[in-house]
């Protein structure tokens, strides 16, 4: 699975320059071979038709689910025998689902009709979650239960084909399908429960989504997105691992498994688009 993991995210990360060269390449060829109706398409959103960003504004709701590990282990000198060395281990694996939201806008990058297109996405991500670590003590005699928290806020930019209404912004177009890949920098910061353990952290992952959308007094549509790769929580450590400096060693190692999103959004401002075909 690691191995998977780490093969899709180098895919993408590989596929996004990729994409954005041959969306460029697409559009300056484009110019001498558009077929007339998409011309005059463009011409008449060149004149003032539908160009208002808010027409492309979108908000979305949405729920993250995943799965991560926790290891902890330590090792020690017994303080009868120093020559003697034991120690305690201890594996945790957990599902979690969190609350999450995005607002985002679009821009054309080139046109292949006059309802399909390629588009840079960009917007902003937003989730909350709690993750319930269970028992995280080494001590069989005692159990200490905790709680993990954090806030992740990311900046998803990417590039997407889109067919259908959202390309068009034309409400005749009454189904869109739409997909794309992308990076997302984004900015963690959490803690345990008991305020111990606090972070923050910027990173960047790859992401892939798919939506189907519908028009029905405004564009609505069904989103899906798996932001790739494992996510280092914590990773700490004190004392010698090797007992040479030190006669105790602890450690703890905290990750999160790539996540997945579905949720609803909806364009408020879609019902200014057009009504017509061009």
């Amino acid at each position: 699975m690691a191995i998977m993991n780490k093969f899709f995210t180098r895919l993408l990360y590989t596929a996004l320059p990729a994409a954005l060269i041959t969306a460029l390449s697409v559009n300056t060829q484009a110019q001498s071979i558009r077929p007339r109706d998409v011309q005059n398409y463009l011409n008449r959103r060149a004149d003032g038709r539908n160009v208002s960003l808010f027409h492309r504004f979108e908000i979305c709701y949405s729920t993250t689910f995943g799965g991560g590990g926790l290891n902890i282990n330590d090792r020690f000198r017994d303080p009868s025998n120093p020559e003697i060395i034991g120690g305690n281990s201890r594996a945790m694996t957990f599902n979690y689902r969190s609350g999450s939201g995005y607002a985002g806008f679009y821009f054309p990058l080139s046109y292949f009709s006059q309802n399909s297109m390629l588009a840079l996405s960009t917007g902003v991500y937003g989730a909350g979650s709690v993750w319930n670590l269970g028992n995280t003590s080494l001590d069989p005699a005692v159990s200490t239960t905790y709680d993990a928290k954090e806030v992740l806020i990311g900046v998803p930019i990417g590039v997407d084909f889109i067919y259908g209404g959202e390309a068009s912004l034309n409400k005749s177009d009454r189904v869109t399908i739409r997909g794309g890949i992308g990076v997302m920098p984004y900015f963690a910061t959490g803690q345990l429960a008991d305020g111990s353990q606090n972070y923050g952290k910027l990173g960047l992952r790859p992401y892939v989504k798919a939506e189907l959308g519908f028009f029905a007094g405004v564009e609505w549509k069904v989103k899906g997105m798996i932001i790739a790769g494992s996510r280092t929580i914590y990773d700490y450590s004190v004392g010698d691992e090797y007992l040479r400096d030190s006669d105790y060693y602890y450690k703890l190692n905290f990750k999160i498994r790539p996540t997945y999103t579905v949720g609803i959004a909806v364009f408020p401002f879609s019902f200014g688009w057009d009504s017509d075909k061009w």
